[in-house]
């Protein structure tokens, strides 16, 4: 699943891809979006290959979690 990571003041985007399921990650997401007025709350996320992403709550702007299931490729 595919994270994606919009930053305050930066058109570049953060892509993170993860091994844990939307409802894994949703949760802890939400709770850190929601503390908008604590200018001292942060997430930390864990890619597939176990990098680990410490995340400042002033700095992100929007957060777009994919989908778990992935997508067929090819002619069918």
């Amino acid at each position: 699943m595919q994270i994606k990571i919009g930053l305050v003041h930066n058109p570049r985007e953060l892509l993170i891809t993860s091994d844990k399921s939307q409802e894994e990650i949703l949760p802890q997401l939400e709770q850190f979006l929601a503390a908008a007025e604590d200018n001292k709350a942060t997430t930390t996320l864990e890619d597939s290959k176990g990098s680990k992403f410490i995340l400042s709550r002033p700095q992100v702007a929007y957060i777009e979690v994919g989908t778990s299931e992935r997508r067929s490729v090819g002619f069918i």
